[in-house]
């Protein structure tokens, strides 16, 4: 007997399983229809080692934007909503992870507007939100970004927390705490066990620090710094 997928359930599971589409490479200039006319735009970057801005072109449209003391690496053409009309351009910065950045730009047919600003472009599918991965020592942060079409605007997705999923041998015992406000001990990790590290708080903007959620070899969970995680563990892939 033949058994029927329900449409609901079918595109779902056509959403799960859709690839991951990551940036191209940036370029200095390129041909795309961005504002769905169907007739392409010239793009293209302008920028001198050392300035402080940068000129992006598209069609009859100019606009300066900040480099930030970033190198302009050039343009990349995405589509974040492939269910609309338009298409967008990226300006990419940064030769570093710590100084990466993307500017993402839509075009009316008039006039280029700021969308907004990403780390990085580290998945863009065409469902009107962009991923941007972090390197944060041993783990990537990755944030989400709604595109907002009525607004023109990509808007940052607040979590409370972010998924870490790495694994970490412990060389020196160290306590996992009830929260990140209730100093109360829930174990002492024992030298040698194997830990998980599940999850981290934001960063702190004052300490520049986060609280990482530990769950230890018994199955118990509790807080702890960065710092224990740095010193009194082994097995991180710890990378500037």
């Amino acid at each position: 007997m033949k058994m029927e997928i329900p449409a609901l359930t079918a595109a779902a599971f056509l959403l799960l399983a859709a690839p991951a589409v990551h940036a191209d490479e940036p370029v200095k200039s390129a041909s795309a229809d961005l504002d769905g006319d169907g007739k392409p735009e010239a793009i293209s970057v302008q920028w001198a080692q050392g300035d402080a801005q940068f000129v992006l072109k598209v069609g009859g449209a100019t606009l300066r934007g900040k480099t930030n003391d970033a190198e302009v690496r050039g343009v990349t053409v995405i589509d974040v909503d492939g269910g609309d009309k338009w298409k967008e351009v990226a300006v990419d910065m940064g030769l570093t992870d710590d100084d990466h950045r993307s500017i993402v730009y839509g075009f009316d047919g008039k006039a280029l507007k700021e969308l907004g600003s990403t780390h990085a472009l580290t998945e863009v599918r065409g469902n009107g939100i962009v991923l941007s991965d972090t390197w944060m020592g041993f783990w990537n942060l990755r944030e989400k970004y709604a595109l907002d079409r009525k607004a023109w605007k990509l808007n940052r997705v607040p979590q409370e927390l972010y998924f870490v999923g790495t694994e970490a041998t412990v060389k020196q015992s160290f306590p996992i705490l009830r929260s990140t406000k209730d100093k109360a001990v829930v174990a002492n990790l024992a030298e040698g066990s194997k830990i998980q590290v599940l999850a981290a708080t934001p960063e702190d903007p004052k300490t520049q620090d986060s609280w990482y959620l530990v769950k230890s070899s018994t199955g118990l969970l509790g807080w702890t710094r960065t710092q224990n995680l740095h010193d009194k563990t082994e097995g991180l892939p710890w990378a500037g």
